[in-house]
């Protein structure tokens, strides 16, 4: 069981290139992002959910929205998501800190429970657990990535590909030799299933 406070960091922008400002696009009346922020805050090991968005002038709004919805707001660089995660993770005082992304309404709670349960609270155990990596059963769209912070500081220090920098963890997941990993998977593969909002 994982101990230290557990912080579910939803990364949303406004600016997608396929399909602007779905995030706060409504589903059945309600922005796609209180949609995940929702069901997020529905698994029993969260204790914090915060938003990271940008700080660009097209995501005010997200950060309008976080703000009527007393929901937590982390604004940092919109190229540079790995820092922005390290920032929130600072600011919120994080010891795991859990991925999710705002286009993915189908957010499991129990599959969140699942992912940050299999890091143990002990020092000797894991620093990343994902349903992701290194195998993927689930259909895209209930993405859970969890590790600690140190974990994430360590590839915040030591990443120096942009290109990478943009999408938080492949640092550690291509660094097996210094990350503990586990991967959690289902008895049957679905990943070939797609539960995620890109376009119309």
């Amino acid at each position: 069981m994982t101990s230290g406070k557990v912080v579910a960091i939803i990364q949303a922008r406004a600016g997608s290139s396929r399909l602007p400002g779905k995030v706060l696009r409504p589903l059945a009346g309600v922005p796609m992002l209180m949609r995940v922020i929702n069901r997020v805050r529905r698994a029993a090991s969260i204790d914090e959910t915060a938003v990271a968005t940008t700080d660009q002038a097209v995501d005010d709004e997200i950060a309008e929205l976080c703000a009527a919805e007393k929901v937590p707001v982390y604004r940092g660089s919109e190229d540079d998501v790995l820092d922005r995660y390290y920032g929130a993770a600072c600011a919120y005082k994080a010891d795991v800190v859990v991925r999710i992304t705002s286009d993915c309404p189908f957010s499991d709670p129990g599959l969140i429970d699942a992912v940050v349960g299999a890091l143990p609270a002990d020092a000797t155990g894991l620093d990343y657990c994902s349903n992701v990596q290194p195998q993927r059963h689930y259909p895209r769209g209930l993405d859970v990535e969890a590790f600690t912070r140190a974990a994430l500081e360590y590839a915040w220090r030591n990443d120096r590909d942009p290109a990478l920098r943009e999408h938080v963890t492949p640092y550690m997941y291509r660094h097996p030799e210094r990350y503990r990993m586990y991967s959690v998977v289902d008895a049957e593969d679905h990943s070939g299933h797609r539960w995620t909002v890109d376009t119309q």
